[in-house]
């Protein structure tokens, strides 16, 4: 199981026997040198009231929200093995929880209260089946209604009540759901209310730097409005979940409940939402940067959904070994081509494994992550220039940005030996290696006609091991040449010095990945 997940806002099941499950969303912040000096008086005396100054300012704009849907399992994603299901369930009876309004705090009963009951609409508690009460936060960005989520909390939703306040005497206002962005884990609501709706300031999260302190508001465990705070731990975290997304890192407290709520620096300004935590330790909690928010708000407010370039492309950074082998700088920073997919852009513009990227779009490319912001910041079908190098030689190509696909999944590689095959045991490599049959290649999400060899197993300590390779991984290349079965792949591999494989992977989501690592037989 993948550790780092989205956790999203508290659900509880309500059935016979109020069965409660919960996902859990970050609480973060961030604090700016900048905002410090903001925070301190003319003689250099620190504001003791800057939190206090925050919270009444931010919180105000911050929404909880709840929804209802309807589940075709008492135990819903995840089925009842699901580890999250397990820990919030026992946290729940221990505890019981809160609705996020005015029953804040008071257990959830079998019998659903008044506010749940409704007509017999989709949510409707008397309707056959179980129901799903789910619990987030977001907050107000438009005057006009609109309130910033993340999609998880709303995802799948049959009803979304956003509640302002914790007053015990205020009806929920109904939200509709008016743009979503799953890659990116966003969503858009808009509500109609009597109130005055004060948006938030969205900030810069390009200028936060290492140690910052932010306060993050939310809505944990249902509690309501709650305030936390910490320091930027960490940027550009590779989110493995939203492969679109470089995290900020904080080690502000986190609890279920709380994901779509904002992270605000000590100037007042929204610079990330929260989002993910590290269920492994405490003080890891992940937001999404408001820079790549504001990229997006626009296509969400008048599409409801965002169109993202594409070239058919993967990439990997180039490490100190693999930038020698491909007799580069072993300090040079650039991402390099893993593989290309047939017909997409990438390969249309005649881009190739090993080429790396310099830049695109007149833009310098240093990291995967920026190339990724650099694609998918071009509009679809219009060309931008890439210069890349290859072979140490630099060019530059005209590549033609097509719309990004949905995430297509692969199959989960699984080891399958086959008898009938003799397995090569020549120069000690480490691994032990079968043909790739079409049949484990259709398993392994793969055209059926794509030859090479998988690694059945390792030997703990061996070379491969060392190197990187992993069990289920196929190997496409051995230094640059294709090989179809163990024994091309032996014909090449037969003296102990160094090469360089290009490998195809399945990540721990089931999305194909495509790597090249340096194998040490010396």
């Amino acid at each position: 199981m993948n550790p780092l997940r989205p956790r999203s806002k508290v659900r509880i099941w309500i059935s016979a026997l109020a069965v409660a499950t919960v996902a859990s969303s970050i609480t973060v912040a961030v604090q700016s040198s900048k905002s410090v000096q903001a925070a301190t008086s003319p003689s250099g005396a620190v504001d003791a009231n800057i939190f206090v100054n925050l919270a009444k300012k931010i919180v105000p704009s911050v929404v909880n929200i709840s929804t209802l849907s309807k589940v075709q399992s008492p135990y819903g994603r995840g089925g009842q093995d699901d580890p999250f299901r397990k820990f919030f369930e026992d946290f729940l009876r221990q505890h019981g929880g809160g609705n996020g309004g005015g029953n804040r705090g008071r257990p959830f009963e079998a019998e659903p209260d008044d506010e749940d009951q409704g007509s017999s609409q989709p949510g409707d508690p008397n309707a056959s089946g179980p129901l799903a009460m789910s619990l987030g936060t977001g907050f107000i960005i438009d005057a006009s209604g609109l309130i910033l989520t993340n999609n998880h909390v709303v995802a799948g939703a049959d009803e979304i009540k956003i509640h302002f306040t914790e007053a015990t005497d205020e009806k929920p206002t109904d939200g509709e759901v008016v743009g979503r962005d799953p890659e990116l884990d966003l969503a858009l609501i808009k509500v109609k209310s009597k109130r005055t709706l004060v948006p938030v300031a969205l900030g810069d999260s390009g200028a936060l730097e290492v140690g910052e302190y932010v306060i993050a508001v939310g809505n944990p465990f249902g509690q309501g409005h709650s305030v936390t705070h910490g320091i930027i731990s960490a940027k550009e975290r590779m989110a493995p979940d939203f492969q679109l997304a470089n995290y900020l890192q904080t080690d502000a407290p986190i609890n279920p409940g709380n994901s779509g709520g904002p992270l605000v620096n000590l100037k007042g300004e929204v610079i990330g939402i929260n989002n993910a935590i590290d269920q492994r330790a405490q003080g890891i909690g992940f937001a999404i940067p408001i820079n790549l928010v504001k990229e997006v708000l626009p296509q969400l407010r008048s599409k409801g959904t965002v169109a993202r370039g594409y070239i058919g492309v993967l990439v990997n950074e180039l490490s100190p070994d693999v930038a020698q082998k491909l007799g580069f700088a072993k300090d040079l920073k650039a991402p390099f081509v893993t593989h290309v997919y047939p017909g997409e852009p990438a390969e249309k513009a005649g881009l190739k494994p090993y080429d790396v990227i310099l830049e695109f779009n007149r833009k310098k490319i240093t990291s995967s992550a920026e190339l990724v912001s650099a694609v998918t910041s071009v509009p679809v079908n219009e060309a931008a220039p890439m210069k890349i190098s290859r072979a140490g030689k630099e060019m530059e190509l005209s590549i033609k940005v097509a719309l990004r696909p949905g995430a297509q999944p692969t199959g989960k590689p699984e080891s399958k030996k086959d008898s009938k095959e003799k397995r090569q045991a020549r120069v000690k490599t480490g691994m032990e290696l079968e043909n790739l049959t079409p049949e484990m290649a259709r398993e392994l999400g793969m055209a059926d006609k794509i030859s090479g060899i998988i690694v059945m197993d390792l030997a703990y300590g061996g070379p491969a091991d060392k190197a990187g390779i992993m069990r289920g991984d196929v190997i496409l290349e051995v230094d640059r040449k294709a090989v179809k079965d163990v024994d091309a792949f032996y014909s090449v591999v037969k003296e102990k010095k160094t090469y360089l494989l290009r490998v195809r992977r399945a990540d721990p989501m089931g999305r194909e990945m495509f790597s090249v690592v340096v194998l040490d037989l010396k």
